[in-house]
Formats: C-alpha cells, structure tokens, sequence
C-alpha cells in the first residue's frame, strides 16, 4: 500500500465518522479500537491505524516504508508533537481533518511516484 493509499484510506474512514479523545467509536459512542469491526468514528490517528490494519490483515507485512511516508506527509501540515492531540484540539472539526488527509496525500503523491 502506497502512502497516498494509506491517506486516503484514513480519510475515507474519517468521512464516514470523526471523533475526539478516543482513537475509534463504536456506533454508541463507546472507546474502541480503531480496527475493531465496531468502530464507526475514527481520530486523525485511530483513521491511519485502521487503515494501516486493514492492510496487514491476512498476515501481509507492515509497509513500514509507506507508513513512515504517510506520516512525514502530515507531519508538514501537522504542527503538533502528536496526531492525537492535534485531532483533539478545541475547535477542530472533522472537516480540518479530512483536508489535511487530503493535503498530506497530495504532498506525498509526487513522493510516491519518484521511488
């Protein structure tokens, strides 16, 4: 899976659901995992797990590489030490989060393509 692929999975994810304080929700608004078949709110950084889970799913390698692209691509728009915390910043909505997927994936097309 190709970083871009990562970024818009996660955003995929966050468009169908975004929460705050908890990686995943289930339809409840209970904490789960952001992996678990009942979640249906995901957090900037639960969105990117969930994506990066559903690629390993099967027993496939950890594409560590596209992980580590997909994450200095949010780190440019990102100006928090955490993903978590950003996500989870008074004010923040879920429209802020699915435009830095979208930029972040933008940014690491051109990464992409040159490797």
């Amino acid at each position: 899976m190709a970083a871009v692929q990562l970024l818009c999975s996660a955003r995929d994810l966050v468009r169908r659901g975004w929460t705050q304080h908890a990686e995943g929700r289930d339809a409840h608004g209970a904490a789960v995992e952001p992996w678990h078949p009942t979640a249906t709110s995901w957090s900037l950084l639960g969105a990117v797990v969930a994506a990066l889970e559903a690629q390993t799913d099967g027993g496939k390698e950890l594409p560590l590489v596209q992980l580590t692209d997909a994450l200095d691509a949010l780190a440019l728009f990102v100006d928090f030490d955490s993903l978590a915390d950003w996500n989870d910043e008074p004010g923040r909505m879920q429209g802020d989060v699915i435009a830095v997927l979208d930029t972040a994936a933008d940014t690491a097309a051109p990464r992409h393509l040159d490797a």
